[in-house]
């Protein structure tokens, strides 16, 4: 749906619909790729598990919380605070899942899972997804550990379930950062063009990004980070085939010269 005369768009409302959360252990071979996170479906690595159904009123709740910044003596500069960011979940059941991942132990050879007073403190893959009404989907993946749960006092004919937090943590697996975040988008639908690597014949990105149907669309991508002129014979195709590079300044036709 496009935007109104008021500029109003109904169609870019977030309705949630439903939505998935699972974990992990911390391992390279569990890592989500960036074209993986945005691939239509989603495949996730063998070792995810999923942490089943949400309450009703336990959809994912972002949190981000940002430190006392840092003050000059000259009055109007300031450092940001560090900051964290979170997302609290209500999760409805209490499958061995969800018990082995909040209580951080495993059963043992007779089901007892033996407790701790301390929350786990082990790190894991994070991932979870948010799906919208008119087929939007929001995709979250990273390094998290627990950092809270408040379990819901049992009431006669209603979930008792827990609030689980969860606590985005920066890690090199994830370039440096708390999370990685698709969408919302519609699975599927067309990746735009971000940049550009030079070869014979080089290659547009994002993975699965749809190439420039012409040399006009190309030229109305910018310079997708290139600011030197490509060696001769490098190119990249656009459209059904036709050669392009950058010249320095511009998209021209054909092979580096």
């Amino acid at each position: 749906m496009a935007a109104d005369e008021q500029g109003n768009d109904l169609g870019a409302v977030a309705v949630p619909i439903t939505g998935m959360a699972a974990y992990a252990p911390l391992s390279p071979e569990n890592k989500i790729t960036e074209a993986e996170l945005a691939a239509s479906p989603l495949v996730l690595p063998a070792a995810f598990k999923k942490l089943g159904l949400y309450k009703q009123d336990g959809g994912p709740t972002p949190t981000r919380e940002t430190g006392d910044p840092i003050e000059f003596f000259q009055i109007g500069y300031k450092l940001s605070g560090e900051g964290t960011r979170g997302l609290t979940i209500g999760l409805a059941e209490n499958n061995p899942t969800v018990v082995a991942l909040i209580e951080g132990v495993e059963p043992d050879e007779h089901g007892v899972y033996k407790v701790s007073s301390t929350l786990p403190d082990n790190r894991f893959i994070l991932f979870s997804s948010l799906r919208y009404r008119g087929g939007l989907e929001e995709r979250q993946v990273g390094v998290a550990s627990i950092t809270a749960v408040e379990p819901d006092q049992a009431e006669r004919g209603s979930v008792k379930g827990a609030a689980v937090t969860f606590t985005w943590q920066e890690h090199d697996l994830f370039d440096g950062s708390p999370f990685w975040q698709w969408g919302p988008a519609v699975p599927g639908g067309a990746v735009t063009v971000t940049g550009v690597t030079a070869g014979t014949p080089g290659t547009f990105s994002p993975a699965g990004a749809t190439p420039p149907s012409s040399i006009a669309d190309l030229r109305a991508l910018g310079s997708l980070g290139q600011t030197t002129a490509w060696a001769t014979g490098q190119y990249v195709e656009y459209g059904s085939g036709p050669k392009a590079h950058w010249n320095g300044t511009d998209w021209a036709t054909g092979e580096a010269a």
